[in-house]
């Protein structure tokens, strides 16, 4: 199969590494023709109309894991999604989009892949747009779609700026660590090669087309049982340091910045319970999580390299 991978970041180095492992032929589509182990590099920008017309024609599977800055998803995302239906529907390639729980209202209860998506977010309701978009085109006959979903990402790979990463240092240093909202809170966090596999699942399942399934992830924990969990992984004596970063300091730069604008409405992901039923993936398709004691050990041993 020759699968094209859009985007370079945590998801689609993930993505890019399982279909590689398989033998699969990956042709990763950035702005800057990034390269990764076993794959082609390709120039090309997701948001130009004339994306479809530059990618090879014998495509059988479109990953998109791009993503844009993170109070302007409202300027690039409706382009994109329009050009990656056209893309994969130009060479007749399943779309396989890498989501997230943005789209649905913040909840009282595990967040289930059929909760209507009813966010008044930004973000959320961008992320909205373009699942309606892509199902729009599914149901119509033009493509073949799905959309793989997960929580923050957590484990190595997951990049500097997930929420589960930017506490590391402060917890094995010695710090204290500043997390966003209530870190008694339980909160989902989703393994990045977990989410990588069942990507790459996605483009040869056909049992997987058509609806949008959440990655199988570990038990939800709170940003405190995180950061103690840390500290006993690598060996350091007593708990961590934490002591959250209060919602109206985020909230209060957001009347000046719209990135931390996007991030003051998501605060409620943080200030509650957010967690992720993922009974479906488990039940339907068999699939299940990294332990979460082997991603936190991955965690420790990449902070150790640096």
């Amino acid at each position: 199969m020759h699968a094209l991978v859009v985007g370079a970041g945590p998801l689609g180095r993930s993505a890019t590494a399982h279909l590689v492992a398989d033998d699969h032929r990956v042709t990763l589509v950035t702005r800057s023709a990034t390269s990764l182990p076993g794959a082609r590099p390709l120039a090309a920008d997701v948001t130009s109309a004339d994306l479809p017309a530059r990618l090879p024609d014998d495509i059988e599977a479109v990953v998109a894991c791009c993503n844009f800055p993170y109070g302007r998803w409202d300027r690039y995302w409706p382009s994109a999604i329009r050009n990656l239906i056209a893309a994969a529907e130009r060479s007749g390639a399943v779309l396989v989009l890498a989501g997230n729980l943005y789209a649905y209202a913040p909840p009282t209860r595990p967040m289930r892949e059929t909760d209507p998506q009813t966010s008044t977010t930004i973000n959320g309701r961008v992320r909205a747009l373009v699942w309606s978009e892509a199902m729009t085109a599914h149901e119509a006959g033009r493509v073949r779609v799905v959309e793989v979903r997960g929580s923050d990402y957590v484990g190595p790979g997951a990049g500097a700026n997930s929420h589960a990463t930017r506490v590391v240092p402060a917890v094995l240093g010695g710090g204290t660590a500043r997390p966003l909202g209530d870190p008694e809170q339980p909160h989902t966090w989703t393994a990045v090669d977990d989410f990588g596999r069942l990507l790459a699942r996605a483009t040869r399942d056909e049992a997987m087309w058509g609806r949008a399934w959440h990655v199988p992830s570990a038990p939800a924990v709170s940003m405190r049982e995180y950061c103690n969990a840390l500290r006993a992984t690598a060996g350091l004596p007593g708990p961590a340091r934490v002591s959250a970063l209060p919602g109206w300091v985020v909230r209060s730069a957001g009347l000046v910045s719209a990135d931390l604008r996007s991030v003051g409405q998501q605060l409620y992901q943080f200030e509650r319970p957010f967690v992720m039923d993922d009974s479906d993936a488990r039940t339907m398709l068999g699939e299940s999580h990294t332990d979460f004691d082997q991603t936190l050990a991955a965690v420790v041993a990449q902070a150790d390299r640096r």
